[in-house]
């Protein structure tokens, strides 16, 4: 059960590899010695054939000096659908603060200190 879309982006992810693997002077024996896999595995590379490891594909990324376009993938800043529904989910309007009223400050009593002109606030209960 494969989906066609899948089929063709790996046909093309295979044509990808392989134009960079010729663009370096790379016959796939030299990448499958480079990367630690068979010719086998080169060719089903190129060829888009999906039964291949994502851990075979990574050692062929590293090998053709490109190991960080596997992590590049579905990276939030080129996900399109991501971003869009994440702008979706945005609440549409802001919240609203309303500004408590302040409160009326009941005059204190204030007596004698028995230090000289020192006023104590008087705390009733």
């Amino acid at each position: 059960m494969s989906s066609l879309r899948a089929d063709r982006s790996l046909k093309e992810l295979g044509r990808r590899i392989k134009t960079a693997r010729l663009a370096r002077g790379f016959a796939r024996a030299d990448l499958a010695q480079r990367a630690d896999v068979s010719e086998k595995t080169i060719q089903r590379l190129e060829e888009g054939d999906g039964g291949v490891g994502i851990g075979n594909l990574a050692l062929v990324l590293a090998a053709l000096g490109t190991s960080e376009a596997l992590s590049t993938i579905l990276s939030i800043e080129q996900d399109a659908v991501g971003l869009s529904r994440a702008l979706d989910a945005l609440p549409k309007r802001g919240k609203v603060f309303v500004r408590a009223r302040p409160v009326a400050v009941e005059s204190v009593e204030q007596e004698e200190s028995p230090i000289a002109g020192e006023r104590l606030p008087v705390v009733g209960f």
